[in-house]
């Protein structure tokens, strides 16, 4: 059994993505000998893989000074997810695979829209349906003109087209309509409960970009880039992605929201983190939970 007793100042990640030290707990880790290919001999490095986790029981506290939505979940683990750009400047509306950018903690190397290039943006795609994106933007974007639109949208239960989001989600800072809300640095989040008919990708044609087949997918446009004078498009250091079996919104100041007895699993999930929609030192996280292989 191990215990979290830990209190939590940023909203979700910060800017801890892909590095580790504010996650709450993480599973254990389990390192497979490097492969070698047969057809040209290369050999692939040693992998670590971090194992699935269970949450016995626990224990939010909302300390923010007012009503906020609360969650407790798992990160799920890279070789589950792709994200790359969404590339509708051609004509032919394409995925353009750049996962190892999105994954890694170069700073400002994932390219999150295009200035003066409308409905270009991004897709982020996963084997699992995700409740959460929490990215790390290096580079803010700016628009010169304040008519910026961000339309979030989600492959459709057939897997054959796009479905807008809808509006109750928990925390949105990607959808903007005739808006200045550019990304700004830091953290920009976005927490939904997935609808019901969320389906994978099963067409590989331009409407859904090639490259997402199989996987759930989640695209994010800007319907109307950045333009104007002095206008910049964002760019993501790094990203992540998970789920939050826990989660509550309208969560009164000092409120509690707990379970004395759960068994809360992911089977893909190598990490636990905590989920306020408004950040305080004083929001608190107790557990227990158990690696859960």
């Amino acid at each position: 059994m191990n215990v979290i007793r830990a209190l939590q100042d940023v909203r979700l990640r910060g800017t801890d993505q892909q590095v580790g030290d504010e996650l709450l707990a993480q599973g254990a880790a389990m390192r497979y000998a490097g492969t070698r290919n047969p057809d040209t001999g290369a050999q692939q490095p040693p992998v670590t893989v971090r194992g699935a986790m269970a949450i016995l029981n626990y224990a939010l506290q909302n300390r923010s000074g007012g009503a906020a939505s609360v969650g407790l979940g798992f990160r799920l683990r890279n070789d589950q997810w792709k994200a790359g750009q969404w590339d509708d400047s051609e004509g032919a509306a394409s995925f353009v695979n750049d996962t190892v950018d999105a994954q890694d903690t170069g700073a400002s190397d994932f390219a999150m829209e295009v200035v003066a290039s409308n409905n270009d943006g991004f897709v982020i795609a996963c084997v699992h349906k995700f409740d959460w994106v929490s990215i790390n933007v290096g580079t803010a974007g700016v628009d010169g003109d304040g008519s910026l639109d961000r339309v979030v949208q989600y492959s459709n239960a057939a897997g054959t087209g796009w479905t807008v989001a809808p509006t109750n989600i928990y925390t949105d800072e990607f959808t903007v309509t005739a808006g200045t809300d550019v990304y700004s640095t830091g953290e920009n989040l976005f927490v939904w409960m997935p609808p019901q008919d969320w389906g994978k990708v099963t067409i590989a044609d331009a409407t859904m970009g090639g490259g997402t087949l199989g996987y759930y997918a989640l695209q994010i446009r800007s319907t109307d880039a950045p333009s104007g004078g002095g206008q910049v498009a964002a760019l993501a250091s790094t990203i992540e992605i998970g789920t939050l079996p826990v989660l509550v919104e309208n969560v009164a100041d000092n409120a509690v929201v707990s379970e004395e007895t759960c068994f809360l699993w992911e089977p893909f999930g190598d990490a636990i983190v905590a989920y306020f929609s408004t950040a305080n030192g004083g929001n608190s996280v107790k557990a227990e939970w158990r690696h859960a292989g």
